[in-house]
């Protein structure tokens, strides 16, 4: 028996009465839970997820996918008192794996259908009753400022966050909230939450914490994804193919698409802040230059304010010639 499960976690992992011969941890993201692998006696493998506090969202928002035709993880059992789950295996490759940017665009295209399919579900609870309201836009804003003050004391850096900038994301904090058309939203719908199995199908995870949104809030986590970069071209291209797709229904698409991309790309540049200062997870390192180097296009291409363009420009050259932070990149 592995040494971090307990004597009630290997009991939990019975199947028919047979025990899993092997157990590996699998490598921890960014959230608090962990996950394992079991191997049984026959070959076949289970994923278990261990939480601090029992998901049971994932489990109602797992069976309304699995209800309207998209493929999720399988639960086969659960423990709510030791927050437990044993789930299908859905593999070890996800969307970033593919290296090869032809072949990614292939499946982003695959991913962009999944996600317009996605929009045009009639949500339930628990996902009908909350949304990205202010509120829920503004504390991510305000998460990023505070997981700054964290990561610039780390790296003792000179850049500050000025007012202008926290002053700019309220207002696009407004404006989304205030967006008429508001949609099923997976809330984290960037490439390593896009499984992919053996026989190339997509498989969606990490959908939880799923809410109502703008139709701009899962592609911007897409096509600006930090974990795999793409072409400026392909970006624009695929935005476009996303209106198409989507009948070209929404109102002021580009402004809103724009603005979310920029509040979203914030929020994510801030979760990078806290995983590297305080979660001491070096691995996103690289995940901050390349959230930096997303702002930089989008507060150009979005024409927003100078003040915007300044202070990721000038914090993307100091971490590019600190020692302190490149030493573990």
């Amino acid at each position: 028996m592995n040494e971090v499960l307990s004597e009630i976690d290997f009991r939990f992992l019975a199947i028919d009465g047979k025990f899993p011969e092997k157990i590996d941890s699998l490598n921890p993201e960014a959230s608090a839970r962990r996950y394992y692998r079991a191997t049984y006696p026959d070959g076949a493998t289970k994923i278990l997820c261990k939480d601090q506090v029992f998901q049971h969202d994932f489990q109602e928002v797992g069976h309304f996918l699995e209800h309207h035709g998209f493929k999720v993880p399988k639960i086969y059992k659960t423990d709510v008192f030791n927050k437990l789950m044993l789930l299908s295996d859905e593999g070890d490759s996800d969307l970033s794996s593919i290296q090869d940017d032809a072949e990614y665009r292939t499946f982003l295209v695959k991913s962009l259908e999944l996600l317009v399919s996605l929009q045009k579900t009639r949500p339930e609870p628990p996902v009908s009753v909350r949304e990205f309201d202010y509120e829920k836009l503004n504390f991510e804003n305000k998460f990023t400022f505070s997981s700054y003050t964290n990561f610039s004391e780390m790296f003792k850096l000179k850049t500050k966050l000025r007012p202008e900038v926290v002053f700019f994301l309220e207002e696009a904090s407004g404006f989304l909230a205030e967006y008429k058309e508001k949609v099923f939203c997976h809330r984290d719908f960037h490439a390593r939450n896009i499984m992919l199995s053996p026989t190339r199908e997509l498989t969606l995870i990490d959908f939880q914490d799923a809410r109502m949104g703008t139709p701009f809030y899962d592609i911007s986590s897409l096509l600006y994804d930090a974990y795999r970069p793409i072409p400026f071209a392909m970006r624009q291209g695929l935005f476009l193919l996303f209106l198409k797709l989507s009948d070209n229904r929404f109102k002021k698409p580009r402004e809103c698409y724009y603005l979310q991309c920029l509040q979203r790309s914030y929020k994510a540049l801030g979760s990078y802040f806290m995983l590297v200062a305080e979660k001491k997870q070096d691995k996103y390192r690289q995940s901050v230059l390349n959230c930096l180097d997303n702002l930089l296009e989008i507060v150009q291409v979005g024409l927003f304010p100078d003040q915007l363009f300044l202070f990721f420009h000038l914090l993307k050259k100091e971490l590019s010639e600190n020692t302190l932070f490149l030493e573990k990149l």
